[in-house]
């Protein structure tokens, strides 16, 4: 018999929400077969079969499962499946008896949705109404659906959704964990813009400032090893190198900040950088992150596309050594070498990167390393 146990999905989350059974209890099912999908904190992940033969479940759908616990078992077939017990039904497998005056039995009440612990320990501390619960017509109810609820509440405190908490314990680790600096650089995008809108129609796909950034940073793996290394311990402070450049991109289309990874993006052509960014920003929309998608990037670049943001300094995420930000073009003018007024577009360039592995000279080089990447 084979134990189908949970995984560590992230290092976010201790614990992790079992939404849904993709296999009946005493089903058959065959090793590689997607069984069960659990929920963390940014995405959704499918469990496999880990052997053949008959799958029983110990949880159900709505429970808190957390690394290590065992979910089902699968049997070789030898074992009866586990019996279904309803209590409005006799146990010998024939129909209910008529009531007294020979009138059918009466049916049985609707259980309703399965409610998660997290939900309903947020539906006893606002007072959520039952009916309004009931109304979203969704057969399990996860603690989001309550904090979709409460967005329409009266004003009362509201605890964050997950994703938003997700992000905020990476920025208290951050903060707590990493002596950051910052620097920035200037540079000129109009030749960078020419270039992207020429890609562009040569491609057939878009390409603008963030897909040549993500493959300016990563063609230079190799000349700034540092700057995508892994801090590890802390006293003594040892490094451990990466073997190529995983770059994550951050990606907020109004239900979350997510940083999806592409892995390797040094062997990745401007157009499939642009390919993969846009499918990033489709899955955002619809929730439909996994967390292989947002696992293993270890340098990441963050966008910031109001026009009305001139400098934004990134956190570094636990883990990596250096974050990139880049911020909207802004337009000015200035004197060009013979003196003359011309106007031109421009974007700010930032780098945080940990003072304990990086200096300012090498975070400086990398910068102007970018500018001339960008626009070669």
């Amino acid at each position: 018999m084979t134990e189908l146990r949970v995984p560590k999905l992230n290092n976010n989350d201790t614990e992790y929400l079992l939404v849904e059974w993709l296999a009946e209890d005493g089903a058959g099912v065959v090793k590689g077969d997607p069984v069960v999908v659990l929920e963390t904190s940014k995405a959704a992940e499918e469990l496999m079969a880990e052997a053949d033969g008959v799958l029983r479940r110990t949880a159900e759908t709505g429970a808190t499962c957390r690394p290590g616990d065992v979910i089902a078992h699968i049997s070789d077939g030898s074992a009866p499946p586990p019996s279904a017990t309803d209590p409005g039904a006799a146990t010998d497998g024939t129909a209910a008896p008529p009531a007294a005056d020979g009138s059918a039995p009466p049916l049985a009440a609707d259980p309703g949705p399965i409610v998660t612990a997290p939900a309903q320990a947020l539906i006893d501390e606002h007072g959520v109404d039952p009916a309004r619960i009931r109304a979203l017509g969704k057969k399990v109810i996860k603690r989001a659906d309550v904090l979709a609820l409460l967005e329409t509440g009266t004003g009362d405190a509201q605890p964050l959704p997950p994703v938003q908490r997700a992000v905020a314990a990476a920025v208290t680790r951050s903060h707590q964990t990493i002596p950051a600096a910052f620097t920035a650089v200037k540079l000129d995008a109009g030749p960078a813009i020419a270039r992207a809108r020429a890609l562009s129609k040569e491609a057939r796909a878009l390409i603008g400032l963030p897909e040549l950034l993500v493959a300016a940073v990563a063609s230079l793996h190799g000349q700034f090893p540092m700057c995508f290394a892994e801090p590890v311990g802390a006293d003594p402070l040892a490094v451990r190198p990466s073997t190529a450049p995983n770059v994550g991109v951050t990606v907020d289309v109004g239900h979350g900040l997510y940083v999806p990874v592409l892995r390797d993006a040094g062997r990745l052509s401007v157009k499939e950088i642009a390919e993969r960014l846009t499918a990033y920003r489709t899955k955002a929309a619809q929730g439909a992150f996994r967390e292989d998608d947002l696992a293993g990037g270890n340098i990441v670049v963050t966008l910031h596309t109001d026009t009305a943001v001139l400098l934004a300094v990134p956190i570094v995420f636990p883990g990596q050594t250096c974050a990139l930000s880049l911020c909207a073009p802004q337009h000015e003018f200035a004197l060009d070498p013979a003196g003359n007024v011309v106007k031109r577009t421009t974007v700010t360039l930032g780098l945080a990167f940990d003072h304990r592995l990086v200096n300012g000279r090498e975070a400086a080089m990398f910068l102007n390393a970018i500018r001339k990447a960008i626009t070669p």
